[in-house]
């Protein structure tokens, strides 16, 4: 190893690297920081948008067979049908038609649409940034 030194002549030009070498490294770096976790959100997004989106087709099935099952549309066909009786007895009629609600499947159909409509939201913003640090990159 001291042969391979010696072979180094004397007058051996250093280059210097240029001005603003390490800050535009740093910036650079913090930047694909940020593009992996925007990528990364995106992916979790994607997932929880097309999971909503499968599991709306179950729960909608779950709460018309729940309306079905539990009388609502018998009830709510009165408005219709006797609509005097129903003004007459309008405080039965809405009790009974909130006893015949199936809440517990109006739930699970609106917990799928606010996870389908958030997830949409944050990944069309993180689509959003993604594109707009690309055109930065490239300017």
């Amino acid at each position: 190893m001291d042969k391979n030194l010696e072979k180094i002549p004397e007058d051996f030009n250093l280059v210097e690297p240029p001005a603003g070498l390490f800050d535009k490294i740093m910036c650079r770096i913090e930047r694909e920081k940020k593009i992996f976790t925007l990528r990364r959100r995106i992916i979790i997004f994607s997932i929880g948008l097309i999971g909503s989106a499968i599991a709306f087709v179950p729960a909608f099935t779950y709460v018309r067979y729940g309306f079905v099952e539990s009388g609502f549309y018998s009830f709510f066909s009165l408005i219709f049908s006797d609509t005097e009786v129903v003004i007459t007895y309008w405080e039965s009629f809405i009790q009974s038609l909130l006893e015949t609600l199936p809440v517990v499947g109006l739930a699970a159909l609106l917990t799928t649409v606010v996870i389908f409509l958030e997830s949409l939201k944050l990944l069309t913003k993180d689509i959003k940034n993604i594109y707009a640090s690309r055109r930065f990159r490239k300017a």
